[in-house]
């Protein structure tokens, strides 16, 4: 009843959501609930990027409870990484799915609200509002129902949008073999095992969307989600999408119901960050994931026990008592690897619990990384001692305790065994049994868990007292849909069937149906899908007991698909698996309590009646007397505030309690009397009339206490002309008949007096002569009254503009003035109907157009003043005010035309004439090319340069230009201007002229400086230009050079070189282009050969140096030394730049050893050659072909790049198309001590 009231007046009073959807709002996550400590509230809301908002509170009846401007708060903890930003996922466009970076949390907490009641919200955020309410938890000794619903795994992330999960059958005979091939051309499949399973037909989003419509179609008290809210809490877009469902674009059932959520594995996960490692910041993705969950969910907290932030927590909803654990990670830190193969356990084995619940990261590496919010579950442990605590005083508090954490501890899914066994996955949650013991101490009803994303019942009983704990796994919110573990290594088909506490799975218990009358089978009920289970409390009495029926209900949302399937609909269905129990709740011994104060309304015949139920806070259910101190029936003579005196006697044992209260006793029944209206007649002249009281009264008033003191009286009295409408026939003055009688009560009656008009007198109205046709007659009031004129009228419509006592008119008609008298009413004159007299010549045109010649004049004649012409106008003449008209005289001009007939009867008309030159200006122009100096910057032209010849008929041209300024952009450009000519009656001619824009300079940009030079050299160009100019860039073979753009550049490389400028105030304008070479440096060793010193091969001039000095005449590439010492060459290449070889030291060793050597020349031909080339040795002498040797001009050995085509006893045919163009040195040494060598030129 609560619930239906609350969602009743929630519509009426602000609609169901006063904010839609929209993908551009200013409101990142709307706002979302949250209960928490003893059944406060907290508000939490984020925007993408405005930074203040405003929150207003109000009760069930609109009264405003609390306003508060609100500042928001950045969180360093929500970003977007660039892994994020540059995500692609197929089907969807990129980067739809992320907001802006900024985000702005806002927060508000409701503390001490009133328990059970009502309230509602608005916030305003930027140019948006939103609007919800919700009812806040009952008293836990005042309630009457609560529903609440417990789902997890929802693992949101936008790829869930298009992400359909493995559909795991019960048995491989468990659906119809013809399904297979169309639902999986419809909806996909997934290979697991080594076994290809159908995709379920919703897909993530869908499936999560759907059970949350159908949670919101509910309307819960709050809702647990233990854990695995979103696919990796380091991964923020998966929060995003979260929120969209709960508190955003697809649904806002968070705004209206609070959520109660706990940390699963996917909140310490980073996704396609990192996994449980580091993301592109550096940042610990386990302890990032935690960050956020507190950042969403932290609430105010004084819980000396709670050494963990809120990882885990306790809420107080009346008498529900939910303990939120944190399962994340157990200490001692195991994994599966600590295990060997030979000793993990087989099939249904258990040896022991285990210690850890994943093997992802350890405790220490979490906290190395800072994080101070992870702690274990077991026994010593900070937590544990919290639970234990929280579990003794909930149960002495008589509180009924529900649990929940992620890894659900009794399961047959997936992660159901022990670390130790061979079908371990390092996530399982059977070291949760560790704190079973104390959850069947301490009364605990049901614990809900998640992570194995499979719909499970399991009761532990352990002391067999009958009395044990239900676990569910609640883990169907929308993301897997797995069934039961396999034995995979034994055989993949059979059911491993571990959990020895089951009671019942949606995988094995519920059976699909199959309906196989159409095309393809269909589903018709059963078997696995999303959903939800929903705990219903109703407060029940028994044998003058309070009880608690506890309702579950497994909730599964069914896709009803046609042969086709396609989905027609989604239905709420109820896996039969309900269950109900009931619990005794705790009493204490009753103790009657007054109410603060007790109002009484004294009824119809000025009585009221005491009773216990008006006076007390709570009825008792055993048997008391009571006695009040001023008796129980009370009248008029008690009307106000008086001290009451309250005996209550417990009849069991004769007890009694005094208390006293103040007790007021109200009169709010008003007076009551028959009433009537009235007809009155008002004269208009007189304007002023008073009513009669008694003239409204039919019979006197009546009232519960009596005729004594009611007074009786009439809004209005009296009325005046300021009152009404006097053109209406019969106009009603609405009043009201009010009685009151002592106690302020008030009755009032709506009636009215029906005002008949009428007028005693009449204003007279004369016309002082005939009307002809066109021309006027005054009509006059006359002075019967004294009156101001409020308006003409001609036949009933308001003449404007007249407000004299007399008017002239020109048309026929019925005239009347509607007069205002000294008393304020308006009246109307008598009427007078005037009629036309006809006049002997056409009707004359109000207004004629005149045009004006090419000589700018124009001549008005007679017959063009009226509509027919010619007509007899014998006995008339005409007389025009004006009749020749000039360029002056351009616009509107009236002529009288004066008309006198016989007998001096004379008419005058004014007739506007407008004067109108439509001939526009004649304009010949010319083409114009003009100069644009680089050095200034701009040209200019006027109107002059491109206007041969301008006229006009009225002479005064206005001249002006498209362009008339020309700049460095416009330089080679051909440029349209458009000449416009506008005469003074606004007549307009455009022609067009091309205007060339080329430029020039005084004197061009050069570069000087030395252009030629030698390695090593210094050598540097200036620009030399006149007039002052910054260098943009310098160009070396067309690439600018980087950071040169001074006006000088120092050289160090070959290239063709080019500086462009802008002169200061100019343009851009570019050198002359020159070359520069630089020329290498002769390069080499000297080969010492016995007592023969050989100088690098190459185009050279040689000179010897002994110890540093010239030895005269030694200038061939050879050397025979005959006395110790440094030796070294000194080379010049054919560019002049020269160089010394690095020294060789000879010693009397080196001396005498080696007989000079004898040079030949090599005839060397064609040369130059640019394919192939012969050598003839001046020798018959055979010559090994492995000892020629090619050097290039830079000494280089080149000889890789020439082929051998032919040798023989004195000659040689080479291939040198891979030589690049240049001057080659060829040598070949024999054994008897000579050397051929020649010269080769390779042409391009």
């Amino acid at each position: 009843m609560n619930r239906l009231y609350f969602s009743l007046l929630f519509v009426i009073t602000f609609g169901l959501l006063a904010f839609l959807p929209n993908s551009n709002s200013e409101f990142r996550v709307k706002p979302y609930l949250q209960v928490y400590g003893n059944g406060d509230y907290q508000i939490t809301f984020w925007s993408t990027g405005t930074s203040t908002a405003e929150f207003v509170l109000f009760d069930k009846d609109q009264n405003i409870v609390l306003t508060e401007n609100l500042d928001g708060e950045e969180v360093s903890e929500i970003y977007y990484t660039q892994v994020e930003k540059n995500e692609n996922i197929n089907g969807l466009t990129k980067g739809s799915w992320l907001y802006p970076d900024q985000t702005y949390k806002f927060k508000i907490v409701l503390a001490n609200l009133s328990r059970g009641e009502a309230y509602f919200y608005q916030v305003k955020l930027g140019n948006e509002t939103f609007n919800s309410g919700f009812r806040t938890a009952p008293d836990k000794n005042n309630w009457s129902s609560i529903r609440f619903i417990a789902l997890s795994d929802s693992e949101t992330e936008p790829m869930g949008r298009v992400t359909r999960r493995a559909w795991y059958p019960a048995s491989i005979t468990s659906r119809p073999s013809s399904f297979f091939q169309p639902w999986k051309a419809k909806f996909g499949t997934t290979h697991d095992q080594g076994f290809e399973i159908s995709n379920y037909a919703l897909t993530e989003k869908e499936g999560y969307e759907y059970n949350l419509k159908t949670v919101n179609s509910r309307q819960p008290n709050f809702i647990l989600m233990p854990g695995d809210l979103v696919q990796g809490s380091g991964y923020q877009p998966a929060w995003d999408e979260f929120w969209r469902h709960n508190a955003g674009e697809y649904d806002q059932g968070l705004s209206t119901y609070p959520i109660i959520p706990a940390l699963g594995n996917w909140e310490n996960y980073g996704a396609k960050n990192g996994g449980y490692g580091f993301n592109e910041r550096g940042e610990f993705l386990p302890k990032l994931g935690r960050e956020r969950f507190h950042a969403y969910f932290e609430t105010p907290s004084e819980d000396s026990l709670q050494k963990h932030r809120q990882s885990y927590y306790r809420v107080d909803y009346g008498p529900i008592t939910v303990l939120t654990l944190d399962s994340s990670n157990g200490t001692p830190d195991q994994k599966r690897s600590d295990f060997p193969s030979e000793q993990r356990l087989k099939n249904q084995e258990l040896t022991d619990l285990g210690t850890d619940t994943q093997e992802n990261y350890t405790l220490s590496q979490y906290e190395a990384s800072g994080g101070n919010d992870l702690s274990g579950f077991g026994p010593g442990s900070p937590q544990y001692e919290w639970l234990e605590a929280n579990l003794k005083d909930a149960k002495d508090a008589g509180q009924l305790i529900f649990v929940q954490f992620h890894h659900i501890p009794y399961s047959s899914g997936e992660h159901g065994v022990p670390i130790n066994h061979e079908l371990a996955t390092g996530q399982g949650g059977i070291p949760m049994r560790i704190l079973h013991p104390k959850f069947e101490e301490y009364g605990v009803i049901a614990v809900f868990a998640g992570h194995d994303e499979l719909f499970e019942r399991s009761f532990v009983d352990e002391d067999l007292d009958g009395q044990g704990v239900m676990y569910y796994d609640v883990g169907v919110a929308g993301d897997g849909m797995r069934g039961e573990k396999r034995n995979y290594l034994k055989n993949p088909l059979e059911l491993l069937n571990y959990n020895s506490y089951k009671k019942w799975t949606a995988d094995q218990n519920e059976a699909e149906e199959w309906d196989e009358g159409f095309a393809n089978p269909v589903l018709i009920d059963g078997g696995k899908h999303y959903g939800h289970l929903e705990v219903n409390l109703t407060k029940v009495s028994e044998n003058g007991k309070e009880y608690a029926k506890i309702d579950f209900s497994p909730v599964y949302i069914f896709p009803v698909l046609d042969q086709n399937y396609n989905l027609q609909s989604v239905e709420r269905r109820v896996y039969d698996d309900e269950i109900s129990l009931k619990i005794l709740l705790s009493q204490d011994s009753f103790e009657p309590v007054l109410q603060e104060s007790v109002t009484l309304y004294l009824d119809d015949h000025g009585k009221s009646f005491l009773s216990p139920e008006k006076v007390l806070v709570k009825m008792p259910e055993e048997s008391f007397s009571f006695e009040f101190s001023t008796g129980s029936e009370l009248d008029c003579s008690d009307l106000g505030e008086q001290e009451l005196i309250v005996a209550s006697t417990r009849q069991s044992d004769g007890k009694v309690f005094t208390d006293t209260t103040r007790l007021i006793v109200l009169d709010t029944i008003a007076p009551k009397v028959e009433w009537k209206s009235a007809e009155y007649v008002f004269d208009l002249t007189k304007g002023e009339l008073t009513f009669q009281l008694e003239d409204f009264i039919v019979s006197p008033p009546t009232d519960n206490c009596g005729s004594e003191g009611i007074q009786v009286s009439l809004s209005k009295t009296s009325v005046t002309c300021a009152d009404i409408d006097s053109e209406r026939v019969n106009y009603p003055i609405d009043l009201d008949l009010v009685v009151t009688d002592a106690s302020g009560n008030t009755s009032v009656y709506p009636t009215y007096a029906l005002l008949i008009f009428t007028e005693s007198q009449k204003v007279s109205l004369t016309a002082l002569g005939p009307l002809y046709e066109g021309r006027s007659v005054e009509l006059r009031l006359g002075e019967e009254l004294n009156y101001d004129v409020w308006e003409w009228r001609k036949d009933l419509e308001q003449i404007p503009g007249e407000k004299g006592n007399s008017i002239f008119v020109d048309s026929p008609g019925r005239y009347t003035a509607v007069l205002a008298l000294e008393n304020g009413c308006l009246v109307s004159s008598e009427s007078l109907v005037i009629e036309v007299e006809e006049v002997p010549f056409p009707s004359v045109k109000e207004a004629i157009r005149l045009e004006l010649d090419e000589q700018g004049s124009a001549v008005l004649g007679v017959e063009s003043l009226f509509e027919t012409w010619p007509f007899d106008s014998s006995g008339l003449s005409f007389e025009l005010s004006k009749s020749e008209f000039a360029c002056t005289d351009l616009g509107d001009n009236t002529v009288q035309l004066l008309i006198s007939g016989e007998g001096g009867v004379e008419w005058a008309f004014d007739v506007l004439v407008f004067v109108e030159d439509k001939i526009a200006p004649v304009l010949e122009l010319r083409d114009l090319e003009i100069e644009l100096d680089l050095k200034l910057g701009e040209a200019s032209i006027s109107a002059n340069d491109l206007i041969l010849s301008a006229s006009d008929n009225c002479s005064e041209v206005e001249i002006t230009l498209s362009q008339s300024q020309f700049d460095c952009e416009d330089i080679g450009k051909e440029i349209m201007v458009t000449v416009r000519a506008e005469d003074l009656a606004g007549n307009v001619t455009e022609s067009n002229s091309t205007v060339s824009i080329i430029s020039f300079e005084t004197e061009p940009v050069t570069l000087t400086g030395n252009l030629e030079f030698c390695e090593g050299e210094e050598s540097s160009l200036s620009v030399q230009a006149s007039g002052d100019f910054e260098v943009i860039r310098w160009l070396r073979n067309g690439s600018p050079i980087p950071n040169e753009n001074s006006s000088s550049l120092a050289l160090s490389e070959s290239g063709i070189y080019q500086a462009v400028i802008r002169y200061q105030g100019g343009c851009i304008s570019e050198s002359d282009v020159v070359e520069v070479k630089v020329n290498q440096l002769p390069k080499g060793e000297i080969e010492v050969n016995g007592d023969i010193l050989i100088a690098p091969a190459g185009v050279f001039e040689y000179q010897w140096y002994r110890n540093g000095e010239i030895i005269p005449n030694a200038t061939e590439s050879s050397y025979q030394v005959n006395l110790m010492g440094e030796y070294s060459v000194f080379l010049t290449n054919q560019a002049g730049c020269t160089a010394f070889t690095d020294p060789v030291t000879l010693t009397i060793a080196g001396l005498g050893s080696r007989p000079t050597f004898n040079i030949k020349t090599i005839l060397i031909y064609p040369n130059p050659a640019s394919e192939t080339v012969k050598l003839e040795f001046p020798d018959d002498t055979f010559l090994e072909a492995g000892n020629l040797t090619i050097y290039g001009p830079d000494g280089k050995n080149v000889t890789s790049l020439v082929r051998i085509l032919n040798w023989v006893i004195g000659k040689a045919e080479l291939e040198i198309s891979l030589l690049p163009a240049g001057l080659y040195w060829v040598q070949l040494p024999n054994e008897n001590q000579t050397i051929y060598q020649g010269k080769l030129i390779k042409a391009h």
